[in-house]
């Protein structure tokens, strides 16, 4: 299928900003080309970093933040990208996700899935189509994985050992002497169904736990929230002594204390932070901006 069908068909479906990863960014290039053409939005992000195309045609570079931004804000209805966003790009708010190639190590599958598969997915059901080469030594080894294991879903324990090696069991196949496709074909799967057998023993399926089987700790409530942290960064009195917060706009400030090396900026809200996180630290408890107030007792004078 066409991957211009596909887009129409989720768009269809109610998914009006779609993410397409490729393993290469010659591939991204082919592709953003082919969906320009047949008449969305588009933006990329790959290891050149964010890339926009302007009236003239010609796109140009913006920042890892301008691409969250821009995404959140609806500028664009495709995001295409490679692996480099399959980490610290987070995009809860879109609801589907296109695998245009299948990298052979099915855990970098699991890190592009994440990007919108967590929490604050503001989808019910978020879609994730995998596009394969038919006819593939790959294709094959995705669909026993998929057929034996619902790989992408509930397995986890002693059966990723074996997904680790994957990438190498696809590899020795794709160079393996053997006469024929079907001859490596076969030989691959063999080799999969032998070692899926031996470690499915030890393996957790998250399905066999009912909720009443697993015990959670209480959960305290904090003693502080992000609305009170908000209202001592407004308020310069309650901090300690020799901090400085000055207010940049409705959402960051920039803070100063006697122990960070320089200012820093900082901001309360987890939207905000999410959107800029490669220029803003979340100020709360466990940051290295966050105030340890057991070194402030011993070393400032009362």
């Amino acid at each position: 299928m066409h991957l211009s069908n596909v887009l129409g068909e989720l768009k269809a479906s109610g998914y009006s900003q779609v993410m397409v990863f490729t393993q290469f960014t010659d591939t991204m290039d082919y592709l953003r080309d082919q969906v320009v053409a047949a008449g969305y939005s588009v933006m990329c992000f790959s290891g050149r970093g964010g890339e926009v195309q302007g009236s003239d045609r010609a796109w140009s570079l913006i920042s890892r933040d301008e691409v969250k931004r821009r995404f959140k804000e609806g500028r664009a209805e495709i995001l295409v990208c490679t692996d480099a966003a399959a980490e610290g790009l987070n995009f809860q708010f879109c609801g589907a996700l296109i695998n245009y190639d299948m990298p052979w190590n099915p855990m970098r599958v699991e890190q592009r899935i994440g990007r919108i598969d967590r929490l604050g997915q503001r989808f019910t059901d978020i879609r994730i189509v995998n596009l394969h080469y038919e006819d593939t030594v790959e294709a094959d080894v995705y669909r026993a994985l998929r057929s034996r294991i619902s790989v992408f879903e509930s397995v986890v324990g002693g059966l990723q050992p074996i997904l680790t090696r994957l990438p190498k069991l696809i590899e020795e196949t794709v160079l393996s002497k053997a006469t024929s496709d079907d001859a490596r074909r076969d030989e691959a799967l063999g080799r999969l169904e032998t070692e899926l057998s031996s470690g499915e023993g030890t393996s957790i399926d998250l399905d066999d736990f009912s909720d009443e089987e697993l015990t959670f700790p209480p959960r305290l409530e904090p003693a502080l929230n992000l609305s009170d942290l908000k209202a001592v960064l407004d308020r310069p009195a309650l901090l300690p002594r020799g901090t400085e917060a000055v207010k940049l706009d409705a959402k960051d400030y920039r803070f100063t204390d006697g122990f960070l090396p320089q200012a820093v900026r900082v901001t309360v809200d987890r939207e905000f932070y999410e959107l800029h996180s490669e220029s803003v630290e979340l100020w709360t408890p466990g940051s290295p901006t966050f105030p340890d107030l057991g070194t402030y007792r011993r070393t400032v004078p009362r």
